[in-house]
């Protein structure tokens, strides 16, 4: 057991040192294997924020190593340690004499990641604040609160959570969905957390090829595992959709709802990822947005609010969590030729199995009801925002508008509503870039 609780390391290149020494004297493997596992965690921690600091701890027991190590790694000829290493992130005011004050703890944890010993791809689960990492800013992101310790101290987290592959018992297929899983059901008491060993179980049912070693999952079979674990799935191909693929994709995101994204390139690569969120868009994108011509003879220009998102923020296996991509070229965070000519070709969106009105129907319907709206939009540029959400939270957030006028609020908090409802909102032109809505459409989400 090694025992450095109270050391807090300054530097990355000082944690490379030690994890070096560690891998050394505690793991009978390869120069090689340990070379390559340094400059896999170099890669990842390249993407850190330069001004953090590391707490090493082992051995730690990481529950998703633990399930691919026993069903696994441990039937193997070499011998693979059954423990982990916990590493926690601190800001740079963090000091070893802190860990024992509550508030400088609280202040400055920014999550943790786990080393295992599946050389070389030894990065584990990580649950790591977005602004732990460079150029993390103006986003908005799928996250729910995980309750974590640190010297035994409980502490709150508000994190998507993100594993890398193994390259064995689980590959980017395999890491999607654990980790779509685990933010469900971490948030949302409907859904209950599965461990690889789990996810395999499921697809024993499509397969008719052993599953470990894992080379991957096809996207019904992403979609299938979804399912059984009680989502009503709904899957986008590009090459069926068309134009409207964007703007559906566009939809889902801005309704707060993380989904598997497929990439592939014209060679060899297939690839899935999560789609967690976007980056902001600023005044200057809301105002560039093009118009349609929505009845045909120039009385109703509206621009889509969803169009003006240029950025989205992935949850990718291969890298740190947190990327950001562009939906033309959603791997451009590679930096590598083959990977920027991947094209999205697939979402898989895990829907509430009781919502039945998709983000392709909803933007049909409110666009046929503000069509045929002429007495409030006639000769007109509007804009527009349609997002899927449940009435619970919706009416929360109508409660807690403060400059809304008390008898609408009063009628929109006493409406009887479906558990989920579609939601347009619709600008004026002149005061959409101050968020003032000027109408509203509400739309039965559970009725298809």
């Amino acid at each position: 057991m090694v025992n450095i609780s109270s050391l807090i390391i300054d530097s990355k290149a000082d944690f490379l040192t030690i994890l070096n020494a560690f891998l050394n004297n505690f793991y009978n493997i390869t120069p090689i294997k340990i070379n390559g596992s340094l400059q896999y965690i170099t890669r990842f921690l390249t993407e850190l924020d330069d001004d953090v600091k590391f707490h090493f701890e082992y051995p730690y027991v990481d529950k998703v190593y633990r399930d691919t190590f026993y069903n696994y790694y441990s039937s193997k000829n070499n011998d693979y340690d059954r423990n982990s290493i916990r590493i926690s992130v601190f800001k740079n005011s963090f000091e070893s004499t802190d860990i024992f004050a509550k508030e400088k703890v609280t202040d400055n944890y920014l999550g943790f990641f786990t080393i295992r010993p599946t050389f070389p791809n030894i990065l584990g689960r990580n649950l790591l604040k977005p602004n732990a990492f460079k150029n993390i800013t103006n986003v908005l992101i799928c996250n729910s609160n995980y309750s974590v310790t640190f010297n035994s101290l409980k502490l709150n987290i508000n994190v998507f959570p993100h594993s890398a592959q193994d390259g064995e018992a689980m590959t980017c297929a395999e890491t999607t969905i654990w980790s779509l899983i685990e933010y469900f059901s971490n948030k949302y008491s409907e859904y209950r957390p599965l461990l690889p060993n789990k996810i395999h179980e499921i697809l024993k049912e499509l397969t008719v090829e052993r599953q470990i070693p894992s080379k991957g999952l096809s996207a019904q079979q992403i979609s299938f595992a979804l399912k059984k674990t009680g989502f009503g799935v709904k899957v986008y191909n590009k090459a069926a959709y068309g134009i409207e693929f964007d703007k559906i994709l566009k939809t889902y995101i801005n309704s707060g709802i993380p989904m598997v994204a497929i990439v592939n390139n014209s060679a060899d690569i297939c690839h899935a990822f999560n789609i967690i969120g976007k980056t902001k868009p600023s005044e200057t994108d809301i105002l560039a947005i093009s118009s349609t011509d929505l009845r045909g003879d120039g009385t109703l220009r509206v621009h889509d609010l969803n169009d003006a998102d240029k950025e989205i923020v992935i949850i990718d296996d291969n890298c740190a969590p947190y990327r950001k991509g562009q939906i033309s070229n959603p791997c451009n965070h590679y930096g590598i030729a083959e990977w920027n000519a991947c094209q999205l070709t697939e979402i898989i969106v895990p829907l509430y199995s009781k919502i039945y009105m998709d983000a392709g129907q909803a933007k049909k319907i409110s666009n046929t009801y503000i069509r045929l709206c002429n007495f409030a939009y006639n000769n007109r540029d509007i804009y527009i925002k349609t997002f899927l959400c449940s009435s619970r939270s919706y009416k929360d957030y109508i409660f807690d508008l403060p400059d809304m006028d008390i008898e609408l609020k009063k009628i929109l908090l006493s409406f009887s509503m479906p558990k989920f409802i579609w939601v347009t909102e619709i600008y004026d032109s002149t005061k959409v870039v101050d968020n003032r809505v000027e109408g509203l459409l509400l739309v039965d989400a559970t009725e298809p």
